[in-house]
């Protein structure tokens, strides 16, 4: 949805590994000319496999408020308009709305603290477009 959709750098991204990491913002165009993008954290040296990665949709129905609380999981309070810690196959994941976007953090390998969550989403959220 945006054109770089590392929210976090990577300070921020390591706060919430608990390591330094590099970040990089990723485009895959498909076959169809469409064209998305994300952001991926990796280990600053060593393997090139992701640790974290962030995303940021628009809604097609409803809200981000309103997806966010039909998606479950553990609500983080005074977040945005809504925030969630879900559990996936993937890792834990929290989501966080603006009024306008709905953003994705997943990370891979450990659950970090509720502060980290938090610090995370806000510094994410100071960084979306009005």
């Amino acid at each position: 949805v945006l054109a770089d959709e590392c929210l976090l750098d990577a300070a921020q991204l390591g706060a919430v590994l608990d390591r330094p990491v590099r970040a990089e913002n990723a485009a895959v165009r498909r076959a169809d000319g469409t064209r998305s993008t994300s952001c991926y954290a990796g280990a600053a040296d060593g393997p090139q496999e992701p640790l974290a990665a962030i995303n940021v949709y628009r809604v097609r129905a409803g809200t981000p408020a309103e997806v966010v609380g039909a998606a479950g999981g553990r609500a983080l309070p005074g977040l945005g308009e809504a925030a969630t810690l879900l559990e996936t196959a993937a890792g834990p994941t929290l989501q966080v709305a603006s009024p306008r976007f709905l953003v994705t953090l997943l990370v891979q390998g450990r659950s970090p603290p509720d502060d980290a969550w938090r610090t995370a989403a806000r510094a994410a959220l100071a960084r979306l477009p009005p």
